[in-house]
Order: C-alpha cells, then structure tokens, then sequence
C-alpha cells in the first residue's frame, strides 16, 4: 500500500511474516493514498510514503490527495492467488532469436540506448561493442553488459543508473523469501495465456461511468502493462513482444451508473457484491477461483478473466492504490486524472506488485543509495524498476521452456 507520510522518509513492510507482512494465504494487497481535494491529482510532489501489505504482494501506497467521497476500506473480493498454470508452449506469439554474446573472450557486448552500433576500446585493449537497443523481436531497453554465453538466451548486467550488486541485494533479502512461492504472477498469467491478459473493471465508486470513458481502459492498461514488458522484451528468451489487454467485463451496483446498457464493451455484472457489498465479476468468470492455477469457468456465462482493474474511491486505508496477482486497485480520481499521461505512477506501481516487485520505499527492503525507481516514489518507470524486474525472471525462468 503507498501511503502518504507527511514528513518521513519512505519505511518498509515487505510481504511476508519474515519480512513484516500479514500472513494472509495466496493473498497480496498493495495500497495508495487517495488525493486531498486541494491537491492535483496528476502531481505526486508529497513525501515519500509508509506501506503495508498482506500475503505476498507488497502493499502499495502512493501519495496523492484524499478523496472527497466517502467509502470503507474493503478488500478484494476475489481470492488473491499465486497459484496459476504455466503453460510453456508459446504458439500463436512472436517468438524470436534474442542476441547472444560473443563467445569471444575478448569481446563483451553492451547493449545501448542510441540506436547505433559503435565500438570502443577498452583499457585493457579488448573491444566493448555498443549494440542497438532494438532487435528483430522489438523495442526493448538496454540490455546493459550481455553476461550470456554464445548461443544463450541474452542476460547481462547494468551499466548505468543501478548496479548488479544492488539488484542482487533485493532479491536475496528480500524477494527470495516470497517471490518463489507464487505461481500467478504476472508472469505466469502471460506465459499461460501466450502474452494476453483479460480483465474486469470493478466499478467501486460513486461516479457515473460513460462509454467514452470506458472505452478508454483497454488501451491504458496495455500502455502500462507494456511499460514493464519493454524490459522482458529479448532477456531470458522472453517470448513475448507485446502484451495484449482486453476488457471483458464491467461490475456495477446499479446499471444506472451507465451511460450504456449493451454489452458492446463486455459483459455487465450488476448488483454481483463481494463480502463487503463491492461490485464484482461473477465468480464462474474467474480463472484463478479459490487460488487455482486455472480454474474451471465452463460455468461462466460471459468470458472468463484474469485480473480486475478496481477503480474506488477509497482503496486502502490512507492509499491511493493497491495491488498484485488479482488487480490493480487505484481510486478512482487519481486515475481519471492521469490517464493521459505516459505513465501512471500508481497504475504501473501496483502491475509492479503483480510482477513480484516490493515497496522499494521501505529501507530495509533495499541497500543504502538505492535509486529511485517507481516502486519506490519516482513519477517514472526507472531503470532500477527494470532491472528488479529482470532479476525475477532471471530466477523464476526454470519454471517455463523457453530456449
């Protein structure tokens, strides 16, 4: 959860019981501030914040204004699972030859941002070979100094903005001890489903919901998702190149929120309620049911989904968003005012949670002189969000049969 902290540096609630968590089974929940009034909504100019988290993802909270409508705290009403399938077979996505280094013992290959290839002299008289930041598989960020052996799929060591040793750091103390267990990661949901992702937007807040805004939702959360893929794109044979998002339902308490009543853009649940009297997607319709790594949605009379964007007017305790396997839970005027950005901040900060990633805002979650990443509290997706990300693949890729 990223809460707002007044005048505190950001501190740290990983999501574990080692790690300070709650220990809620097959669950993650990530929060953030919802914005003050007064404040805009598409600034976060406030501290850092505080986080809390339940099970596995790690709660998110982004400082931002509080809301103006009043609503209780609720959690999802969906089991929050990392118990997902791994399809390994990837047909029907473009799969692609990743760049290898040379086997040369005198050439080790960079991976650049310019576009050009260019070669440089080391001190030792070995040649560097600066490549493109582009390969037949597509735009993807800098590889950083390939580390991969000929022939092998291309991993490599940043250069610029963070060190490997700090990744490393992160994920030894702190994501080894829970990322391992979760098998529905984002990962996993886009190995299963060969790089699509479908969703339900939960509609948990008081606003009235027009098409012209709905239709809108698909594109933002594929710009978003494909933010974090760009930094897959070509690493560890990851075969995916873009990710694909479809919206296949709407909950709603009443239809009468709706300017539209077909089901043009998915199917409309009405009147469906979790626990705590929140729209949902029939139950039937979720693939990851009772923490399955698919579960059986013969019953569903829509279409079956993998995640839930959740906009609410209060979706955590003094937050602005939450997060994980299950969702992405952001209030509702943060959302509305940000969409036309390049990027999100809460929304990509809760897919971050989804991927396995911690509130780097928390100090004992991160060395010393970490940089700032949008897992901590920058506005941006930085190198240092993308290499953490990397590294969980590095160390879950076992799981899947890429070459």
């Amino acid at each position: 959860m990223y809460k707002k902290k007044a005048s505190d540096t950001p501190a740290v609630t990983p999501a574990t019981e080692e790690t300070g968590g709650s220990a809620v089974e097959g669950e993650t929940t990530t929060t953030t501030e919802a914005p003050a009034e007064s404040e805009d909504v598409s600034q976060f100019t406030t501290p850092a914040p505080v986080t809390e988290s339940s099970g596995f993802g790690q709660g998110s909270s982004f400082p931002t204004q509080a809301s103006t409508d009043g609503a209780t705290n609720s959690g999802a009403g969906n089991s929050f699972n990392f118990q997902s399938s791994i399809d390994a077979s990837n047909a029907g996505q473009s799969s692609f030859t990743t760049p290898t280094e040379s086997s040369s013992g005198e050439v080790s290959q960079t991976e650049g941002s310019s576009g050009e290839v260019s070669q440089t002299e080391g001190s030792s008289g070995d040649v560097s070979q600066t490549d493109s930041n582009s390969t037949a598989a597509g735009d993807h960020a800098s590889f950083g100094k390939i580390t991969s052996g000929s022939g092998k799929c291309v991993t490599g060591d940043p250069t610029t903005y963070v060190t490997r040793e700090d990744v490393d750091w992160v994920w030894k103390n702190t994501m080894e001890s829970y990322v391992p267990q979760f098998k529905n990661l984002i990962f996993d949901q886009l190995v299963t489903n060969k790089g699509k992702l479908s969703y339900c937007v939960r509609w948990d807040n008081d606003k009235k919901l027009t098409k012209a805004v709905a239709s809108k939702f698909e594109a933002m959360l594929e710009k978003q998702m494909n933010l974090w893929n760009r930094w897959l794109v070509g690493y560890e044979c990851w075969p995916i190149n873009k990710i694909e998002i479809k919206i296949v339902g709407y909950a709603v308490r009443d239809k009468s929120i709706m300017d539209w009543s077909d089901d043009s853009l998915g199917t409309i649940y009405e009147g469906i309620l979790d626990d705590e009297g929140i729209p949902k997607c029939t139950d039937e319709c979720y693939k990851h049911q009772n923490q399955a790594d698919n579960a059986d949605t013969s019953g569903c009379k829509g279409k079956p989904f993998d995640m839930s964007l959740w906009p609410s007017t209060k979706p955590g305790e003094g937050a602005i968003g939450t997060g994980g396997d299950w969702d992405q839970r952001v209030e509702i005027n943060d959302m509305l005012a940000t969409m036309g950005q390049s990027d999100m901040m809460v929304l990509l900060h809760e897919m971050g949670h989804g991927f396995g990633l911690p509130e780097m805002y928390v100090d004992k979650n991160k060395p010393a002189g970490y940089p700032t990443c949008v897992m901590d509290n920058d506005l941006k997706l930085t190198d240092g969000d993308g290499w953490l990300l990397r590294s969980v693949l590095e160390n879950i890729k076992s799981r899947y049969n890429f070459s």
